[in-house]
């Protein structure tokens, strides 16, 4: 059960993720920040992203 639950929210932080991702990309041109820097930000968060994404399914798919 805790595991299903998990799963949930896995799958929901991850989503979330990728909107922030994404509202973070359309703001990195206004930035003081250097590009790059943005850009390496922004590849990780969505990793990370994917990461919760892929195993939230795996979980749920298993029960």
């Amino acid at each position: 059960m805790m595991k299903i639950i998990f799963a949930i929210g896995a799958i929901l932080i991850a989503i979330w993720q990728i909107f922030v991702s994404k509202q973070y990309f359309d703001n990195i041109k206004k930035q003081s920040s250097p590009v790059i820097l943005s850009l390496i930000a922004l590849i990780f968060s969505l990793i990370f992203a994917a990461v919760l994404l892929i195993w939230g399914v795996k979980t749920l798919i298993g029960f």
